[in-house]
């Protein structure tokens, strides 16, 4: 696969997937209003890193989704807006 396309499908598109969810979670007051493509970006990075690892290492698929489980975990601990703070 051509670099480009590469970009364009597993990086470009994920991001922008991402950017639109993030920014309906901020305009719903589910997550802190932070820039939603940076968002993205923080989202999306490790998840594009650890297929990649799944990919090239098929062995480390357990070690990959627990990885993946922590993650996303943390990164709605992180941004999640609990009852009462804005």
């Amino acid at each position: 696969m051509q670099p480009a396309l590469f970009s364009e499908r597993y990086v470009d598109r994920m991001i922008s997937y991402h950017a639109g969810i993030f920014r309906s979670l901020i305009a719903g007051g589910e997550i802190r209003d932070e820039d939603p493509d940076t968002l993205a970006w923080m989202y999306v990075s490790p998840v594009i890193t650890l297929l990649s690892v799944c990919d090239r290492q098929t062995e480390r698929e357990a070690e990959s989704l627990e990885k993946l489980d922590a993650h996303v975990k943390l990164f709605f601990r992180t941004f999640n807006i609990e009852r009462g703070e804005k």
